[in-house]
């Protein structure tokens, strides 16, 4: 019969220490579980809280603060990026609502006016009994208010109507040399009253748009150029083509526009020279018009002065040939 050894060990120690490893194992994976989850909580916070910034001012926005905007600390990434398109946004907003506020209370007082006129007379007339001479010079004051009315209204809606995009444009190409002799002609009665010379200088220049339009801009600038003109002074009017463009100059030899005004003569009821302009029924929407109608052409109009000197007004005018 063989013999059989058998040799044993005590594994307590080996079960012990595998007892605390395990622990190890389940404290070492709920350290790194918590600090997943704390990195993880910071890094979204991080994704998150310009997105909560965002809807914070769109909110603040919403409820009438116009000058509130995004703060924007690292533009590199998209969100920063979004948040600078969205501040340059509210930007325009505020300024389009600040200006239609303006037009507004601007509108609301060059109507007061006439409305005044208006009442006014009714008033004085119906308060005792008057002449037949009076009651048509009393009629004939309320005619007057009532056309400056109707032709500040009319301005008005045709400026709506530019700004919403809504105002027919036709895109042909039409001599600019005989739109302006007839715009010349229409107002020379008007330059004679004050003896005012105009000067043309007509080189061929054809232009793309709408001709009626373009008349008004043209009427427009030399009404301008005789309305504030010395006395015996002189209008020169100017047409040539440049660059693809066509061009119309009006330069007067008036009391000239100074340097702080020049920036926003082309804005709407802005007067450089507000007691004339008010005196003589002048609405100060006849440059803002006449820009409007040159933008909706792909033109642009510029103006330069000099006080005492003269002022003079250059038109650009797309041509059949940069056609798009």
């Amino acid at each position: 019969m063989g013999e059989c050894i058998l040799v044993g060990r005590s594994i307590v120690v080996d079960l012990a220490a595998m007892q605390r490893f395990a622990w190890w194992l389940v404290l070492g994976g709920a350290g790194v579980l918590a600090l997943g989850l704390g990195g993880g909580w910071w890094l979204v916070s991080q994704v998150i809280r310009p997105v909560n910034d965002i809807s914070t001012a769109a909110s603040r926005i919403s409820a009438g603060n116009l000058a509130e905007r995004i703060s924007v600390t690292d533009t590199d990434n998209e969100l920063g990026r979004l948040a600078g398109v969205l501040n340059s946004t509210f930007a325009r907003l505020e300024a389009a609502f600040a200006q239609q506020k303006q037009f507004t209370a601007d509108a609301s007082h060059e109507l007061r006016t006439p409305l005044a006129v208006i009442v006014s007379e009714a008033q004085t007339t119906l308060a005792r009994e008057r002449s037949a001479a009076e009651y048509r010079e009393t009629v004939a004051t309320c005619l007057d208010a009532a056309q400056q009315m109707r032709h500040l209204t009319e301005s008005l809606l045709q400026l709506a109507r530019f700004d919403a995009g809504q105002e027919p444009i036709e895109r042909q190409p039409f001599d600019l040399v005989a739109e302006t002799r007839a715009c010349v002609d229409l107002v020379r009665p008007l330059a004679a009253k004050r003896g005012l010379q105009i000067q043309c200088d007509f080189a061929s220049a054809s232009a793309l748009g709408d001709a009626e339009r373009f008349r008004q801009v043209i009427t427009n600038l030399l009404t301008n150029a005789i309305h504030y003109n010395r006395d015996a002074g002189q209008i020169r009017v100017s047409t040539r083509s440049e660059g693809g463009s066509a061009l119309l100059i009006v330069a007067d030899t008036g009391q000239g526009i100074s340097a702080a005004d020049q920036p926003h003569i082309f804005e709407r009821f802005y007067r450089a020279d507000k007691s004339r302009s008010r005196a003589e029924g002048r609405s100060g929407l006849g440059l803002a018009i006449s820009k409007a109608i040159v933008d909706a052409h792909g033109g642009s109009i510029g103006v330069s002065s000099e006080p005492s000197v003269g002022t003079t007004f250059t038109v650009r005018l797309p041509t059949e040939s940069n056609r798009s």
